[in-house]
């Protein structure tokens, strides 16, 4: 997302505008390391684009001075930035999802504007101490999979720009393996460290 008075109209001429000014173009985040840090690193790795991180503590503030114009541009997830979205106090030009989201349908996702490879989400689970006896794993893994088909708990999470991830305690290990497997390059090539 950019600010409404950013050059850059659409995704096309943003890319362009910062691939003409290498470094010149400033973007915040919440603080290093973080999802929106992150985000913004792979897609300068997969565009070959340089844009300055600016780095704050906490979202609200990023996108205070994002809503402010003193930094021009963010990737910022839906739960912490939809109000802004929809209230067009920043300019939306792609989202770093699988498929569009239904909560901003007309925004093209980076594969669709051509940058594949480049989706992006923050994943929660819930961990238990080593050793936890599997019949116990198993039944609150049942229970959490229950209570994510209840429509009241999906619209729930919709309305946070979330989605409910139903699964088994594999799946979610499968998942974090290949995270962390598709975000090491892009951590070590960009030199990212944690506050």
């Amino acid at each position: 997302m950019v600010h409404p008075d950013f050059p850059a109209k659409n995704f096309k001429d943003f890319l362009a505008y910062v691939k003409a000014n290498p470094g010149k173009v400033n973007y915040a985040s919440p603080g290093n390391g973080s999802p929106h840090h992150l985000a913004m690193e792979m897609f300068k790795n997969r565009t070959g684009t340089f844009i300055t991180h600016i780095p704050y503590r906490g979202a609200a503030p990023a996108m205070a001075d994002v809503m402010g114009g003193q930094v021009p541009c963010m990737f910022l997830d839906l739960a912490s930035g939809l109000p802004i979205m929809q209230g067009q106090k920043v300019r939306v030009l792609a989202i770093g999802s699988g498929a569009r989201s239904k909560l901003l349908p007309d925004v093209p996702t980076l594969a669709e504007v051509g940058v594949p490879n480049t989706e992006v989400f923050a994943f929660q689970g819930v961990l238990g101490p080593a050793g936890l006896p599997a019949p116990v794993v198993s039944r609150l893994n049942a229970e959490l999979n229950k209570t994510f088909s209840h429509p009241a708990v999906q619209k729930r999470f919709g309305d946070f720009g979330m989605e409910a991830m139903p699964g088994t305690p594999q799946q979610f290990a499968a998942l974090s393996r290949a995270e962390s497997r598709r975000w090491g390059p892009i951590i070590k090539s960009a030199g990212v460290k944690l506050d």
